[in-house]
């Protein structure tokens, strides 16, 4: 492991990418080398949202019309409107225009789809992260073309890595490799997307990368994680990396319906509506009720075994949905729990305001939350020190905001 994987946060490694960590939190400007940005594009009041992502200090979303907003922490182009300062309201991503199908955002870039089937990527490109054959970093999305321009179905943005499944259901990855996160048998940081082949080429239906390891499923309803491995993160009952896909057999070889990768810790709902979750438990993020680390998946039975539709793994925290009701758990010191307090809980803890249902999509940053209610309209809290609730400010906040332009 290299310094930029080994560099620690309370004891672990960052999420930010090297050079972007101090500039980040120091709300400071990217290299002179991003362009300025074109007169802002005025937000209509109360939008619709239909897709939301959230990376370190960065949110995005696409609004009804298919257009592409972001917000937050601008260093490395990292917003892909162009230009490198921070921003705490929605700014458009005007090049290309319309017509986005779904977002992805990591440790500092951002990537999404588009409904011709074709894939962008913007900001922080030190590893290739980009898949643009370059590592030079960019304000503004550029088209990933290979192995071809159209027929991406999905994209994940991870700290430093990127994986995406095509509509052949072929996964390929690029970007930081040290550990392996990449699934390629080896540790080569790759700056083109390079096809994963184990356990076989075709067959993937979701994937998810998070700091230092990737985790997928494939059609059969099976799981296989590969990479960082230090926490137990891939969740084979040990914590040794690995550089190609492991699969995870507990509870079961079969059923997984979903996963959410975070900073070392993930969660996967089965399709029994049981939810598991497995790796680093430091602030409780597992939500089983302790602070242990686990190797293989645990079962969350708080406030009942099962019932369970979806999980969102953030840095230290967790929330999950139950017919629309909305449940977070782990680290909360920036109110990133959604319950009113700045106390951590290592158990399910119900998010009430504005009403107990509604909700439905959840995206987690690294210190903030936000989901869709009923509308859909958007909502942020936790963290806001760059302005990536957007709110139009940067007060942290530990209840629900609504996003209003």
């Amino acid at each position: 492991m290299d310094q930029k994987s080994a560099n620690c946060h309370r004891g672990r490694r960052s999420w930010l990418p090297r050079a972007a960590r101090t500039i980040a939190a120091a709300g400071a400007l990217a290299p002179a080398l991003l362009v300025a940005p074109a007169a802002p594009v005025t937000a209509q009041v109360n939008p619709h949202w239909i897709h939301i992502a959230a990376g370190t200090n960065v949110t995005c979303g696409i609004r009804e019309g298919n257009t592409l907003w972001c917000w937050g922490a601008g260093a490395y182009g990292a917003l892909g409107t162009g230009h490198s300062v921070n921003e705490s309201q929605p700014q458009q991503i005007s090049k290309p225009t319309a017509g986005w199908a779904s977002v992805t955002d990591g440790g500092g870039h951002g990537c999404a789809t588009r409904k011709d089937g074709g894939l962008w990527c913007w900001g922080y490109n030190h590893e290739g992260e980009l898949g643009i054959g370059t590592t030079v970093n960019a304000a503004r999305p550029h088209q990933v073309t290979s192995p071809a321009s159209a027929g991406w179905a999905a994209v994940t943005a991870g700290a430093n890595q990127t994986c995406a499944i095509r509509s052949d259901t072929t996964l390929w990855c690029w970007g930081y490799n040290g550990s392996g996160q990449l699934g390629l048998g080896n540790t080569t940081t790759e700056d083109l997307p390079q096809q994963v082949t184990s356990p076989a080429g075709t067959g993937w239906t979701a994937v998810s990368a998070g700091s230092g390891y990737t985790c997928a499923t494939r059609s059969d309803g099976r799981l296989w994680c590969w990479g960082y491995n230090g926490e137990g993160e891939l969740g084979i009952g040990n914590t040794t990396n690995q550089d190609l896909p492991q699969q995870v057999t507990a509870p079961a070889s079969a059923g997984w319906s979903n996963i959410t990768t975070g900073f070392n810790h993930n969660c996967a709902a089965r399709s029994d509506t049981t939810l598991w979750c497995w790796g680093n438990n430091l602030d409780g993020e597992l939500g089983i009720g302790n602070s242990t680390s686990q190797d293989v998946p645990s079962q969350v039975t708080v406030p009942a075994s099962t019932g369970w539709t979806s999980a969102t793994a953030g840095g230290f925290h967790t929330c999950a949905t139950r017919t629309h009701a909305l449940w977070c758990w782990g680290r909360n010191d920036s109110g990133q729990l959604g319950i009113g307090s700045t106390a951590g809980s290592d158990l399910p803890k119900r998010v009430t305001v504005p009403t107990a249902t509604g909700w439905s999509l959840v995206a987690l940053g690294y210190y903030h939350s936000c989901a869709t209610h009923t509308g859909p309209t958007l909502w942020c809290w936790g963290n806001n020190d760059q302005g990536q609730l957007g709110l139009g400010g940067t007060t942290s906040q530990d209840l629900p905001q609504q996003v209003t332009s």
